[in-house]
């Protein structure tokens, strides 16, 4: 059951930035689909701040030859948009695999952030492409990488005055990328393993190579490792045999093993060699 709350619709980001700096306890809710449920486990706030109405935070831009995407920006939209579709493919493939239809048209790429957890479709992909955050408050404004928001699962570095008001993303021109996970439905369930890359081919070798893993860790990671030993290397099966191992390795590095890995990792194993070495 809900415990008693007060909700406020700001029209601006401004008025949601006074908001925030001005109420006691407050919390931002967009779409709802994570905090709504939190709150129905006893998760409780005294004031909703409800940016579903500030255009703003909304949507897709290009400028200096980035792609910002608004914090409020539904899945929906995400999968869709033109631009993100050309500029992160292995995005615009996450979000269209995340819940149902009604939940892409409801829940936002920032709260699936501010979220953070472990499963978010949309963290590997954004990984990959070096995703850089906006976080304002009422008196600053300040961006952190992506990488260094998620501070472990379900924690970031977020405030209760800031808003995560948008994400940039930088194109990579010449790779190649894509997205792939396993769930237990391809609608409603949750990520049990995902994988985003995106790769640079020279002649057959590895000029650059990308890689993200989520539902593994405690928080989706970029395998860099792996990304180090593949550099200048011939894209053939032997290599990428070796690559898969290390990645594995790395995984039970950080998190020792687990009851899951038994379907995991051969999971994981059989994705890995299809992505890097191109079967």
């Amino acid at each position: 059951m809900l415990q008693r709350f007060s909700s406020l619709r700001p029209q601006s980001k401004r008025e949601a930035l006074a908001c925030l700096s001005d109420l006691e306890d407050p919390v931002v809710i967009a779409g709802g689909t994570d905090l709504l449920v939190r709150m129905k486990k006893g998760e409780s706030h005294r004031n909703l701040v409800d940016i579903t109405s500030i255009n703003e935070l909304s949507g897709a831009a290009e400028h200096n030859k980035h792609i910002t995407i608004g914090c409020a920006s539904t899945f929906h939209m995400v999968s869709n948009d033109t631009r993100i579709r050309a500029c992160a493919p292995s995005l615009a493939e996450a979000a269209s695999w995340i819940g149902s239809p009604q939940i892409r048209s409801m829940a936002t790429i920032g709260g699936n952030l501010v979220n953070a957890s472990p499963a978010a479709d949309s963290i590997a992909p954004l990984l990959v492409h070096d995703a850089e955050l906006t976080l304002e408050s009422k008196d600053q404004v300040r961006t952190e990488s992506l990488e260094a928001f998620i501070r472990g699962p379900y924690k970031t570095s977020i405030s209760a005055a800031e808003l995560l008001s948008s994400i940039s993303i930088k194109p990579l021109d010449g790779y190649v990328e894509g997205y792939r996970r396993v769930a237990k439905r391809a609608a409603w369930a949750i990520s049990r393993l995902s994988v985003a890359w995106a790769m640079a081919l020279e002649r057959g070798t590895f000029a650059d190579v990308r890689l993200a893993i989520g539902s593994c860790t405690p928080t989706p990671f970029r395998a860099r490792n792996v990304e180090r030993f593949l550099a200048g290397k011939e894209r053939k099966p032997g290599v990428a045999a070796e690559a898969v191992e290390l990645c594995l390795a790395e995984i039970r590095s950080i998190t020792g093993e687990r009851p899951t890995f038994v379907y995991k990792l051969p999971v994981l194993r059989d994705l890995l060699h299809a992505i890097l070495g191109g079967g």
